[in-house]
């Protein structure tokens, strides 16, 4: 049953005082403008609004919300000399290269990051002589979504919170190994159930990584009233690039569904070797089994390791 606008306000507010309402984002200086702008509500998101491109013509899509890391699509990708989103996700510049011919059509899709809806907005590129040079991109949510998010995301990381504390506590005294988790109730009779998903992860486009194996596990633990979903991800990839990496923070991304993750490496991932990736995370109650996209990045936010297709046992 969906929540109530006043009632998910009210949520948020309790659990962040400090908390500011929420705002739409300040428009004036697009306004002022006078760039083509388009407005992409939940009712018309599935709407392909056409923009005019010209080879070696640069065009910069300026959203108002930011676009996920990874979340950009754009067909025939190798007719472009370049696709590139800026590190806060609010602009996206492309430059079509001179094998793209007057009259084709290429579909562009966008994915937002904060998962609310519209959760996407769609493009149609259209190669003519007369080409824009910026587009606007105005996001409406849906009404309450922004206040339903944020209570949501703040209610999970809440009880994220109180899990951990609790766990914490509770390693202090408790053995280690299968007995340790067997005491601390972090696994139940089902044990611990693996699936091997190779051929399942799929890296996105372009990355310089390649996955030699990959196996998700799967652990549930817990009161029967209260219990606690563990999910990881063991990863051996191969560095395809001329750096080395060592990835430090990863999130698991679902429908409706975002939360962050432990990562263990054994050091960095030097280039054009293989080493283990291990990620792990905990969620309240039972989680589905995806598919879900998992994004790691280094501490610096210099590189994004994006893969999808990943699913648990």
């Amino acid at each position: 049953m969906p929540v109530p606008c006043s009632t998910t306000v009210l949520l948020l507010l309790l659990l962040h005082p400090g908390l500011p309402t929420p705002a739409q984002p300040a428009m004036a200086s697009w306004d002022m403008s006078g760039a083509p702008r388009f407005t992409v509500t939940a009712d018309t998101a599935g709407e392909a609004r056409e923009v005019l491109i010209s080879p070696h013509r640069a065009l910069a899509l300026l959203f108002n919300m930011p676009v996920r890391s990874g979340g950009v699509v754009v067909e025939e990708r190798e007719r472009f000399l370049q696709v590139s989103l800026s590190e806060d996700g609010r602009m996206l510049n492309l430059l079509p290269s001179d094998e793209l011919k007057t009259g084709q059509r290429l579909r562009l899709t966008v994915r937002f990051a904060d998962g609310a809806t519209p959760t996407s907005a769609d493009f149609t590129l259209v190669v003519s002589p007369r080409a824009e040079a910026q587009v606007e991109v105005y996001r409406e949510l849906r009404p309450c979504d922004s206040y339903r998010q944020q209570a949501e995301e703040t209610e999970a990381k809440h009880q994220q919170c109180q899990t951990q504390l609790a766990r914490e506590r509770a390693e202090r005294e408790a053995p280690r190994g299968i007995i340790g988790l067997l005491v601390l109730r972090q696994m139940g009779e089902e044990g611990i159930r693996s699936k091997v998903i190779t051929e399942e992860v799929t890296p996105r486009p372009g990355e310089a990584f390649h996955v030699e194996h990959a196996v998700s596990y799967r652990a549930t633990g817990g009161e029967k009233e209260s219990e606690v979903t563990r999910l990881a991800v063991e990863l051996r990839l191969w560095n395809e690039g001329s750096k080395p990496w060592t990835p430090t923070h990863a999130q698991l991304v679902g429908e409706g569904a975002r939360w962050d993750l432990a990562v263990w490496v054994p050091g960095p991932l030097g280039p054009g070797k293989e080493d283990r990736v291990l990620v792990e995370g905990e969620r309240p109650g039972r989680a589905a089994s995806g598919p879900y996209v998992l994004e790691l990045w280094d501490a610096g936010m210099t590189r994004t390791v994006t893969l999808s297709g990943v699913t648990f046992p």
